[in-house]
């Protein structure tokens, strides 16, 4: 799946065989790092296994080691076509920032109302009766 992922932990990359032809043996996946380039010593092609839940479906896996933006370009050598997919690599853990966008979420209506309450006893504000004005010139 095509998406964000962290840095450090595996992708796990999927290919579907034409009319579920089982038995392939030359489903492989070259990774293109975020520096655009095939590093084959880090790296290396990947030969993908048959799934044998899913008729006609190869999967297999890779591990960014740093943020970027990395392709993957899966092939066999006995079926027409490429499959190129991108994702994006990041450092921070994606799935913790919806927790936390959530967790601003959880503040009442007391809390809310305290708090500003507070601000306003805080903030030292003319009232009313403070307010002079000059005489009127006439």
């Amino acid at each position: 799946m095509q998406g964000t992922y962290k840095v450090g932990e595996p992708i796990k990359i999927t290919y579907q065989a034409s009319g579920a032809t089982t038995g392939l043996l030359d489903v492989t996946t070259q990774i293109l790092d975020e520096t655009e380039s095939l590093d084959a010593v880090n790296f290396p092609d990947i030969v993908l296994s048959e799934n044998g839940d899913i008729a006609g479906e190869y999967i297999g896996a890779f591990t960014p080691d740093v943020a970027g933006t990395w392709r993957t370009v899966t092939d066999s050598a006995t079926k027409p076509g490429r499959i190129v997919k991108q994702y994006d690599v990041v450092g921070h853990n994606v799935d913790s920032i919806g927790e936390s966008v959530g967790n601003l979420n959880d503040v009442s209506p007391a809390e809310v109302k305290t708090q500003a309450d507070q601000a306003l006893a805080d903030y030292d504000v003319a009232k009313v009766s403070d307010i002079t004005s000059p005489p009127m010139m006439g």
